[in-house]
């Protein structure tokens, strides 16, 4: 039992100034990694590096790429076996068409209790949140057995590099449990869904719009590729169906392209296409089966339209001497999390929900993939994923989070730290 006098004590270092500016402070940088606008990652890294640094942290700052830093943010508490991280990222996906905010997506505006702007809920505001409540532990004074790592680390909206350099570099190696920061609306998430991504490559031939004949049109297979794929879609709903944590398995196309590179031309049909496909998994799955899927689609694709063209070229008295092809390559591949409820880090997650709400909070799994995905599978690590924000908002116009929900999240990372280190392991 942890007594509320030292409960109390680590809930008055959280001041819901700080946390607010804070988020503010990063939402103001423009972290979308485009190199062509000169945007990036590196600006937030710096304010976040800066920001512990001043705070008395260890802090380490490693490039993973030109631009691209992770920042490390170390303090031992005290002796002990366990080694908490708190996890959350730089990096934010671009705003999209500028004319659809009514407010300044870099601008941190705020109105009726909550802040706008992109990286708000995903995930800047909870990662100020995480670094007051490390600061908020950090100076309260309360005896802890272990240590805390932050992990402010770059690239997680796109392949995850800044992850995987972390635990590359051995940084995760000590580390016995972590807190994934990403707006979960307050829920306790103690599963993810898996992700196979992939890419078709759509290989035909240009030629004049006037002149189809000339050429083979990539669109066919395109079109048999998307059909495909929910046809695998509806299989796994029917074999597998839902789980009770995180919903429907899905394929889904992401980017049709046509050409792949260049501009279109009404006049042009293209020589190449290509679509992306972000498929998401739950348990029951297997992984090698789907990649396997996946290229039968892109055989089958490849015969079917080719004897097409062949029947057209005969029906017509022609004969076109090029087939069209199709390569199918993985991006990446992720497996499906789960921690046991049991787990001591969850039991850290509840109690100290239970201590801000008031009330038992509720379980659930993230209906996307995190950061933490690597963490579990590369280092078997048990991880929650928890945080302030509505779990629809990400990536949209006008994005937004709840700053009271913020301030509280702060108050619950700071317990859950609190609950895992405590001597005499209070679970």
């Amino acid at each position: 039992m942890i007594p509320e006098t030292v409960i109390e004590k680590v809930l008055r270092q959280i001041d819901p100034h700080a946390v607010i500016d804070l988020t503010a402070r990063l939402v103001r940088c423009n972290s979308v990694w485009d190199p062509q606008a000169g945007t990036g990652e590196a600006e937030t890294a710096e304010l976040a590096a800066q920001w512990a640094r001043e705070r008395g942290f260890d802090v380490a700052v490693e490039n993973v790429a030109p631009d691209r830093p992770n920042v490390i943010i170390r303090w031992t508490a005290g002796p002990g076996p366990r080694t908490l991280m708190f996890e959350g990222h730089t990096d934010v996906v671009t705003p999209g068409n500028l004319s659809r905010w009514r407010y300044d997506p870099f601008g941190a505006q705020i109105e009726k209790g909550r802040m706008f702007g992109r990286g708000t809920n995903d995930t800047k505001g909870n990662l100020a949140a995480m670094l007051v409540a490390m600061a908020a532990l950090k100076t309260s004074g309360v005896t802890l057995a272990g240590s805390i790592v932050g992990g402010v680390l770059c690239d997680e909206e796109g392949m995850m590099t800044g992850v995987q350099h972390f635990i590359a570099r051995g940084h995760a190696d000590a580390v016995t449990a972590a807190v994934v920061c990403e707006p979960q609306d307050g829920l306790v998430c103690i599963a993810q869904k898996g992700a196979v991504r992939a890419r078709f490559a759509v290989h035909g031939r240009m030629s004049h719009g006037a002149m189809p004949l000339s050429g083979l049109n990539p669109a066919p297979a395109m079109a048999r590729i998307i059909d495909g794929l929910a046809g695998l879609e509806a299989e796994a709903i029917q074999t597998v169906g839902k789980d009770p944590l995180l919903g429907w398995p899905s394929f889904t196309p992401t980017v049709v392209q046509a050409p792949s590179q260049g501009p279109p031309q009404l006049n042009v049909v293209p020589g190449e296409a290509e679509i992306l496909v972000d498929v998401r998994t739950i348990p029951g799955q297997d992984h090698d089966a789907i990649r396997n899927s996946l290229s039968a689609l892109a055989q089958q694709t490849i015969r079917d339209v080719n004897a097409s063209y062949r029947q057209t070229d005969r029906r017509l008295g022609i004969r076109r001497p090029w087939e069209l092809d199709v390569i199918v390559r993985f991006l990446s591949d992720r497996p499906c999390t789960h921690t046991d409820r049991g787990d001591p880090v969850v039991a850290s997650a509840v109690w100290a929900s239970r201590q801000v709400s008031g009330r038992e909070p509720d379980f659930a799994g993230v209906p996307g993939a995190t950061d933490g995905t690597f963490l579990w599978a590369l280092k078997d690590m048990p991880i929650v994923t928890m945080g302030a924000g509505d779990r629809q908002v990400p990536h949209q116009v006008n994005e937004w989070v709840d700053l009271d929900q913020l301030v509280d999240t702060a108050r619950i990372y700071a317990l859950t730290a609190l609950h895992y280190l405590y001597p005499g392991d209070p679970r």
